[in-house]
């Protein structure tokens, strides 16, 4: 996985561990992005979906995937389903504003290989809004860099 977390894994280990950051509290930039990458660790590098959304999600977090219903638990349900079959490699991930993106490759059994983007929006400690953009890479593909070069 080429995610740089020496930084971010620094700032999540001074934040020490809490139970969950929602619902939210106020936090300054620094330490919304080790939390941000908290949940990056838990969700895409653990695959722990449940913990991962439980911990860092509110509970009526908005949802703008059309496949996918907004609020944590319908996230968790989906999620939880879907995690077993799915393998994600991380290629970038940052954190600005109170937004973090994450590109990743995405395997998936009976699937060609997608490229994805998840971008979150944070509230103070909480995540609060998801967007996100999925691409096969097509069987004939003419570019040989495909999607997921550094």
């Amino acid at each position: 996985m080429k995610l740089n977390i020496l930084l971010p894994l620094f700032l999540v280990l001074s934040l020490g561990s809490a139970a969950s950051y929602c619902p939210s509290t106020p936090v300054n930039e620094t330490a919304q992005k080790a939390i941000f990458f908290e949940f990056v660790t838990k969700f895409y590098i653990k695959k722990d979906a449940k913990g991962a959304f439980t911990d860092h999600v509110d509970v009526n977090y908005t949802q703008h995937n059309p496949y996918a219903l907004s609020g944590r638990d319908n996230a968790i349900t989906f999620l939880t389903a879907l995690m077993p079959s799915v393998n994600i490699s991380i290629m970038h991930a940052a954190f600005y504003n109170s937004t973090g993106w994450v590109h990743f490759r995405q395997d998936q059994t009976g699937a060609l290989p997608a490229a994805g983007v998840d971008v979150l929006h944070m509230n103070g400690s909480c995540i609060v809004e998801h967007w996100d953009v999925i691409q096969e890479r097509p069987a004939n593909a003419t570019n040989p860099l495909a999607m997921w070069s550094p």
